[in-house]
């Protein structure tokens, strides 16, 4: 990794290319440390960069009782020094103006209740009031579809926001970004426990589809209860949704003793989303850790994840891969885990590469497998929503996969795999660029998901669904209760029911289709994949530690800061003596601010391993042991043709003290033209 061999500039344009071939080669060697020069650097004077000791929780102990503000969007608490959200880059002091709408609890329904998802008329659900003010109960939902506000109360609420919203700094819900209207949505949901029973409840505190406020959870290995309630959930008698009646072949079957999309009024809140439940006293601490900033929430989350990983001494796992076959020897690795294996401390070493891990090369490992995983050919994840170019389980997959011919794998493994590869993050804390949309987190958390979700999966559908529920005559439309899409190599119907390619949406029928719509795109058309990544995610994670978290928190956990604040990066950066009183370090600052978020991340990929920031910022930076180790600069003596050399494990680059700006910006600028990735200097 660590190689000091200078490299002098020739004269000519054929000797400048073999100069980006070599700064490339250069630049990889990096990624990997010889265990003589590791020694070396451990016992020279290098230690004062790694800060004394401390881990990722110290340093939210550290910051637990800094001022924070909160954001009026997302409700996400931010340190002071913070001008703009973490999570939804709001400006401090803006204010949403939105109506008004009480807390409605979600609670399983009694023994003797019904509940019919999409024609409720016939079968009305028990509504029981709270005794207490903050959990009012809502009216049957066949009422609030039966007699939704009326148009002269929704115009009056309508003209006092906007009249409200013309304050200074206010924004209405429809003013949203996209990334503002997700994070948003982290508000909608939260479990507390019930004061008249002492039971886990799930509770809404707002929805913006008031006339459709359907809801929905995810649930693997679903109670039998469950199930026979989902099957009466869906079933419809005038346009005889008989669904059961179906025959079932042992795989559909078996499919559905897995993993269900049940009603929340039928789910029981003390249930995690793969249906365990965690003791009575554990869920008071559960619901107490919840209500924290979710820096508290972090400090408590590595406190837990300490006590799971294996001690190095007692067991380690060491995975050898070829570079041409990563993500096919990752699923493979992944999924052979088992037993103390599955939270032992991993280290990666490339087949044909020099160096041992300290770090930098088990992150390099995760950044090339998440790219792998994410990447289109692949076949397993496909572009949602281009608003936010965040993913979803690609439905194809079984076919898409087989296609990539660089991959001989089950697809199914692959999703597997790919929630191992999330949990073993988690574990790892590594932050990993996988943009998924955000209603696979909540899927992953098993929050429940309304018509509401669909606007963050695709903004047209969501316009189009709300058409159809605020519109009459929309048979004219010519709509079946069909979608078309892609099955193997062809476009085909998929029925959203028995022979829904012969029934009419009319409005009659249209929260039925409305309802079912629902159903096919948050869930039905990638069920088995949906339920091998989670699955795979809780081999690794206790329930436990992830209940806690809402969706967008999970996100942040997961893939950390995308943006990079420049300001932050120099304010956590440590400076060697010989480069304090020189120019050179205001020279190097003001190139890396003047650089796009692509080139950033580029170079922080180049100098940590990684292109993603910790969630606590650059103060989180670690090096191989997980100790901190802030991003160094070290003032090196210039020799003409000398680059910077790049110290991954440790997060240091060692600079020349060139003598003018020209220079260091040239050589920077040629280290960003090679790869950041791999060793092959032997």
């Amino acid at each position: 990794m660590d190689s000091n061999v200078p490299i002098y500039l020739g004269a000519g344009f054929g000797v400048c290319i073999i100069i980006v071939c070599i700064c490339s080669r250069l630049t990889r060697n990096s990624w990997s440390v010889d265990p003589h020069l590791l020694e070396a650097f451990l016992a020279e004077d290098n230690l004062r960069f790694i800060n004394g000791g401390l881990q990722r929780h110290d340093i939210e102990q550290l910051l637990r009782d800094v001022e924070r503000w909160e954001c009026t969007i997302c409700a996400f608490q931010n340190v002071i020094q913070q001008p703009t959200c973490s999570l939804c880059h709001t400006q401090q002091g803006v204010k949403l103006i939105e109506p008004f709408q009480r807390d409605v609890v979600h609670s399983i329904l009694g023994d003797n209740s019904s509940y019919i998802g999409s024609t409720m008329a016939k079968y009305p659900l028990k509504s029981t009031t709270s005794m207490s003010t903050s959990f009012a109960r809502g009216p049957p939902i066949s009422t609030a579809r039966r007699y939704p506000k009326s148009s002269s109360f929704r115009q009056t609420a309508s003209r006092i926001v906007h009249w409200t919203s013309l304050l200074h700094h206010a924004l209405l819900p429809e003013d949203l970004s996209p990334q503002q209207r997700s994070a948003r949505m982290r508000r909608q949901w939260t479990r507390k426990m019930d004061p008249q029973n002492h039971q886990v409840v799930w509770v809404r505190h707002f929805i913006d589809s008031e006339d459709f406020p359907l809801a929905y959870i995810i649930q693997v290995n679903p109670p039998q209860d469950m199930k026979i309630c989902f099957e009466l959930a869906v079933s419809n008698e005038p346009i005889e949704l008989r669904t059961m009646q179906r025959v079932k072949s042992p795989i559909q079957s078996s499919l559905a003793d897995q993993i269900a999309w049940t009603p929340v009024e039928l789910v029981d809140g003390n249930r995690s989303v793969i249906g365990l439940q965690p003791a009575a006293e554990a869920w008071a601490g559960l619901l107490e850790v919840s209500k924290l900033a979710f820096t508290l929430k972090y400090a408590w989350f590595l406190d837990q994840v300490s006590s799971l990983i294996v001690p190095y001494e007692e067991r380690h796992i060491r995975f050898k891969v070829s570079r041409i076959q990563v993500l096919e020897e990752a699923i493979v690795r992944m999924n052979e885990l088992n037993g103390r294996s599955l939270c032992a401390i991993a280290r990666v070493h490339f087949v044909g590469e020099m160096g041992q891990d300290a770090g930098a090369i088990l992150r390099e490992w995760y950044v090339i497998v998440a790219q792998a995983f994410m990447d289109p050919a692949t076949g397993l994840f496909i572009l949602a929503n281009k608003d936010d170019n965040s993913y979803i389980i690609n439905p194809n997959s079984g076919y898409d996969i087989q296609q990539y011919k660089l991959l001989d794998v089950d697809h199914l493994e692959a999703f597997h795999a790919v929630g191992r590869f999330i949990g073993r993050a988690f574990l790892d804390g590594q932050m990993l660029a996988l943009p998924l949309n955000p209603m696979l987190f909540k899927a992953m958390l098993g929050v429940p998901m309304t018509l509401d979700d669909i606007e963050s999966l695709d903004r047209s559908v969501y316009k189009s669904l709300r058409y159809l529920l605020e519109n009459e005559h929309v048979d004219v439309l010519a709509l079946t209760f069909s979608v078309t899409e892609m099955r193997g190599a062809s476009m085909v119907e998929v029925d959203l029911i028995d022979n829904g390619s012969l029934i009419d949406v009319t409005d009659d029928n249209k929260h039925d289709y409305v309802d079912l719509m629902m159903r096919y795109l948050l869930f039905k058309r990638f069920e088995p994949q949906l339920l091998a990544l989670i699955q795979g995610i809780y081999d690794i994670v206790p329930p436990e530690l992830l209940i806690p978290f809402d969706h967008k928190e999970l996100e942040l956990l997961l893939c950390g800061l995308s943006e990079i604040d420049v300001a932050d990066w120099k304010a956590n950066t440590t400076v060697s003596s010989s480069l304090k009183q020189s120019v050179v370090l205001e020279w190097f600052w003001e190139i890396v601010e003047a650089m796009t978020l692509a080139e950033k991340a580029k170079l922080l990929q180049y100098t940590t391993g990684s292109t993603r920031v910790p969630v606590q910022g650059f103060k989180g930076l670690t090096s191989h042991d997980g100790r901190i180790c802030h991003f160094t600069l070290k003032g090196i003596t210039h020799k003409p043709g000398l680059y910077p050399v790049v110290h991954a494990c440790f997060n240091r680059i060692d600079l020349p003290i060139y003598p003018d700006k020209t220079q260091l910006e040239d050589a920077i600028r040629m280290l960003l033209l090679s790869e950041p990735t791999g060793f092959d200097i032997s």
